[in-house]
């Protein structure tokens, strides 16, 4: 029965007392359960922003150790181009210097991009041969095949069968002799790496494993009375002058220098400026 339907007060009641008493314990447990845990977890800490000092902020680099590369940076300066530029693009190229054959080059290759009429109707030997590049064909791709092999070789380790007299393990190199590092096989047959001189005409035994090892030069040359970039009969190897009056007119017109190479090599002045035998005595062909 209820404590209200009770003739006894409320507080007498046995099974009221023991309602009470039952309420009373579960509640105080879950306080301590509570409190336990409370005690458990770490206290919180407020979050304060992070406000850099003074002197950080003044540690802050504001500059570039490492300025981004420009293909300014790998051309020669006007004040070098030779003074005769029309007897400079009559010569043969292959009898140039480094620098009457960086002109030559240049104002070449320029011509024929700043020449949009005829660019799309050359050839692709015509173009590569203007632009002064390497025509792809059978004894450059097996060069650049052999270089590219050799750089691959060169570091990456070896992977193959166990070297023997009779199938030694070929180490490449284009010198006498390379270090070699020995790691036996796989498994057991691995051990410490060994390493030793690798000479060209001799057989070497690794001391460790047996295993034997023969070095093989890589020659970077071709059969006598061969070039690696033959000019092709179809090919017009003369170099028009016209090009570079042409396309100094077209694009050096109304007040303004679009193709400053052309104007400096036609009017001998530096960056489209002044004169360049003003600031010194300008260079000749092979000086």
């Amino acid at each position: 029965s209820s404590l209200c339907g009770s003739d006894l007060p409320p507080r007498f009641h046995p099974a009221g007392l023991a309602t009470m008493f039952g309420l009373a314990r579960r509640t105080a447990g879950c306080a301590l359960n509570a409190a336990s845990s409370a005690a458990r977890r770490p206290a919180m800490r407020p979050i304060v922003p992070a406000v850099a000092t003074p002197f950080q902020m003044e540690a802050r680099r504001g500059y570039r150790h490492w300025w981004r590369v420009l293909p300014e940076d790998f051309e020669l300066n006007t004040e070098s181009m030779p003074k005769d530029v029309k007897t400079l693009m009559a010569a043969n190229p292959d009898s140039l210097g480094f620098i009457d054959s960086y002109w030559y080059w240049r104002i070449r290759a320029e011509s024929t991009i700043m020449d949009p009429e005829n660019l799309p109707k050359k050839s692709y030997k015509q173009l590569c041969r203007d632009m002064g590049l390497t025509i792809v064909n059978e004894a450059a791709e097996h060069i650049l095949g052999i270089i590219e092999l050799y750089e691959y070789l060169k570091s990456s380790p070896f992977i193959g069968p166990f070297g023997t007299i009779e199938n030694p393990v070929l180490i490449p190199a284009i010198h006498t002799e390379r270090v070699v590092g020995c790691s036996g096989g796989t498994g057991d047959s691995e051990h410490v790496p060994l390493w030793f001189r690798c000479r060209e005409g001799f057989l070497y035994r690794c001391g460790e494993c047996d295993q034997i090892f023969m070095l093989v030069r890589v020659m970077y040359e071709l059969p006598e009375n061969e070039e690696i970039n033959p000019i092709d009969k179809d090919v017009k190897d003369v170099y028009d002058f016209s090009l570079l009056e042409k396309g100094s007119e077209v694009w050096n017109t109304g007040g303004m220098v679009n193709w400053p190479l052309a104007y400096d090599a036609l009017n001998g002045t530096i960056y489209g400026g002044m004169a360049r035998d003003a600031l010194n005595d300008q260079r000749a062909i092979g000086e």
